[in-house]
């Protein structure tokens, strides 16, 4: 198995906000007197950040559209995007031992595009990336492979030869059944022994430059 192209994820893979977005969707149903469900994130995680309105605007009815809270939402992550957020340990020197050796990569998240360009931005990687993708840009969430399939499109690599990089199980098992390489990063949001049955290559802990370096 040879790695020609990746594909990470953004949340909970190179940055470390998971914990951010779940204290955020929290606080705002909070502020319309809601107390979501324990499983709430896990539910929204392979959601475009639309859709996740959605589905909270029909289970909790709260008095703003999902478009207005989507908007809200947006506003309390960019500021934190632009200046506070995280890189996952052990991201840098995966992304600069494939540059060294000319791998492409691209991202492709729920998080709307230009949120992601800012945390990039912040951290100092964005010329790393070939393009940034978002489900929001293919109308679709990562229970749909269609994300993978359009940034994959800027890699030019084939599927079987291109490795998607996500902390969901749900996401992971899109990209499986779509073909491609995959390889999973623990993050407690997600934790979950389902990781082992469908990574092709599983970081329990945190990435490992030495174990990702055998595939390229």
């Amino acid at each position: 198995m040879r790695i020609k192209g990746v594909i990470f994820d953004a949340d909970g893979t190179l940055l470390d906000s998971m914990y951010f977005w779940n204290n955020t969707v929290f606080d705002m149903l909070k502020e319309f007197g809601i107390t979501p469900d324990d499983d709430i994130i896990k539910i929204l995680t392979p959601m475009s950040m639309f859709e996740g309105a959605v589905y909270l605007k029909n289970k909790y009815d709260f008095s703003i559209s999902p478009e207005e809270f989507v908007e809200k939402e947006n506003r309390i992550v960019e500021k934190f995007y632009s200046s506070s957020v995280n890189l996952k340990h052990g991201v840098l020197d995966i992304i600069k031992m494939l540059k060294a050796n000319s791998i492409p990569m691209t991202v492709a998240s729920a998080t709307d595009k230009y949120l992601i360009e800012k945390a990039l931005i912040h951290n100092e990687i964005i010329d790393y990336f070939n393009a940034i993708v978002s489900c929001s840009d293919v109308g679709e969430g990562k229970s749909s492979p269609a994300v993978f399939h359009k940034a994959r499109s800027f890699l030019n690599t084939d599927i079987s030869e291109t490795a998607v990089v996500e902390d969901s199980p749900d996401a992971l098992c899109t990209a499986k059944n779509a073909g491609y390489i995959t390889v999973g990063i623990f993050d407690k949001t997600h934790s979950s022994d389902l990781h082992k049955e469908i990574c092709d290559i599983w970081f329990p802990t945190e990435f490992d430059i030495n174990v990702f370096a055998r595939y390229v």
